[in-house]
């Protein structure tokens, strides 16, 4: 069952895409239906792919992306948010196109699409 790419951006969390010290991260929310996630990543940034390893997810605590898999899925229940961060990495100021790749137990693989500039 394909989800519409314009259905899964409703993910994003709008100008939530920036740099911190320590990195770059941006927030996710469950705004669509309970979902099982159980493979979180990679995530493609412009022509850069970060995988599930260097993708660090904050929802009630922290834990790398490489952790979420079929034997210890994440729940996103309606109205959870979550964080994506990708440590010790920057961007460059300007316009990103972001892609998050992930399996869900309830349709299979996704891919939530989002285009946003970082000043």
């Amino acid at each position: 069952m394909a989800i519409p790419t314009a259905l899964l951006r409703r993910f994003y969390v709008e100008n939530s895409l920036k740099n911190e010290k320590d990195g770059f991260e941006f927030r996710l929310t469950n705004r669509i239906a309970p979902t099982t996630i159980v493979s979180l990543g990679p995530i493609e940034i412009d022509d850069e792919i970060f995988a599930p390893d260097q993708i660090l997810v904050t929802a009630s605590k922290a834990r790398p992306a490489s952790a979420i898999h079929e034997q210890a899925p994440f729940f996103l229940r309606m109205g959870k948010k979550m964080t994506l961060s990708i440590p010790g990495e920057h961007l460059e100021p300007g316009k990103h196109q972001v892609v998050l790749h992930a399996i869900t137990k309830e349709v299979g693989p996704v891919s939530i699409e989002f285009e946003e500039t970082v000043s």
